[in-house]
């Protein structure tokens, strides 16, 4: 009984000393849980506090201040792009979430090396792929580094009207300035809008935005020539007419690297090169004193220029040489003979134009080199035509 009893006594103060530990063991981790939310508060304020005081992305406002003043947002967001080739416009917009340089495709096309700088001298230089609008001469990248001021692009449902006031803003001259040409929305189509403002070369890609909000509504693309014809006389299809593709439309795009987009660009430059080429040498009579490489052959070219550039080509390197030794009397060919050589130059310019529209293959590029490319094609069918048609009369 008495060992029950000692037993029972002990048991009690075990549990009561088991649950006194507990409860110390337990107020001492409420305490740290205490302590690490007080710790947690105050990280979340510091770092509220750290947020507030950084500078923070600014969309674009009225394009003027109330004293008449550019905005400043706007005219940092205007990019002046320079390449090795050709000068232009681009912007940065703000677009789902991210920062995108914009700008005209044909801006981009024909260069090897490009700078992208804003009007305060600030280079970019770190940009995600390139997407190439599928209709429109239009392409954009986003930007990979940290951007303060961007423009913000006109939601699709503004409904933008005939004379609302815009500007026009770029590189106007290539200059490296950013000027401001004012003016009024002329026509409106799905694509495209055209406007009065005074848009020149080098202003190409840069934004047309609304002076009232400072939104952007289209990208400078194109002028087109004065007509002269009898219908076009008093009215402004008679005049140099400006037109922007439109930005506020949800375009479909077409990623690749920046390289490729560059590549394919070059490829149809050189297509086009090897066209004129064929032409020029096409309308070249081959006479014993020489084959007069003066001679225009369109476009205000001449043969000489065209074959100048072309030099690496062995067929021109072979001609010019034919040609000077016929003009210095080195070679005194018949004309029979000189009609043989001529015609196999030909021959062999032509079989190098066949084979290189064989391999030429615009179906894989973005659809502004797509477009270029079909004006291309038909040039080439012509120009192998008029060699067929030389060929011909030489025999």
């Amino acid at each position: 009984m008495k060992i029950n009893l000692l037993t029972s006594a002990l048991s009690f103060c075990l549990t009561a000393a088991l649950a006194t530990g507990e409860e110390a063991g337990a107020d001492k981790i409420r305490e740290l849980e205490e302590q690490m939310a007080a710790l947690q508060r105050e990280k979340a304020a510091l770092t509220e506090q750290v947020e507030k005081a950084k500078p923070k992305p600014t969309a674009s406002s009225a394009l003027f201040d109330k004293a008449g003043k550019i905005s400043s947002v706007i005219a940092n967001s205007v990019l002046i792009i320079e390449g090795d080739q050709s000068v232009g416009t681009g912007f940065v917009a703000g677009s789902g979430g991210k920062k995108h340089l914009y700008t005209a495709a044909h801006v981009f096309s024909g260069n090897s090396k490009l700078t992208v700088k804003n009007s305060m001298g600030m280079n970019f230089k770190k940009f995600g792929t390139l997407e190439a609008a599928e209709g429109a001469d239009l392409i954009r990248m986003e930007i990979l580094e940290e951007v303060k001021d961007f423009l913000e692009i006109a939601p699709a449902d503004t409904g933008i009207q005939i004379n609302t006031e815009i500007a026009a803003l770029g590189n106007g001259g290539g200059t490296g300035v950013v000027a401001v040409e004012k003016g009024k929305v002329l026509g409106i189509s799905a694509d495209s809008l055209e406007v009065d403002a005074g848009i020149i070369q080098g202003n190409s890609g840069g934004p047309v935005v609304d002076q009232a909000t400072g939104r952007v509504f289209g990208l400078v693309t194109h002028l087109t020539s004065e007509r002269k014809d009898l219908w076009s006389h008093g009215t402004r299809q008679g005049e140099v007419r400006r037109f922007a593709c439109r930005v506020d439309k949800n375009w479909q795009w077409k990623p690749m690297k920046v390289g490729t987009f560059l590549t394919d660009a070059k490829a149809l430059t050189e297509f086009d090169e090897l066209t004129r080429l064929c032409f020029a040498i096409a309308q070249l009579e081959p006479l014993t004193n020489g084959l007069r490489l003066d001679r225009n052959v369109g476009g205000g070219g001449t043969a000489i220029g065209i074959l100048d550039r072309n030099q690496d080509n062995e067929i021109v390197r072979s001609l010019i040489k034919m040609n000077s030794d016929l003009a210095s009397r080195k070679s005194t060919l018949s004309v029979s003979e000189l009609k043989k050589k001529f015609r196999s130059l030909i021959s062999q310019l032509q079989g190098q134009a066949i084979r290189s529209s064989e391999t030429f293959a615009p179906q894989h590029f973005a659809w502004f080199h797509r477009k270029q490319s079909e004006v291309s094609i038909r040039a080439r069918k012509e120009c192998l035509t008029a060699l067929q048609a030389d060929l011909d009369n030489l025999r």
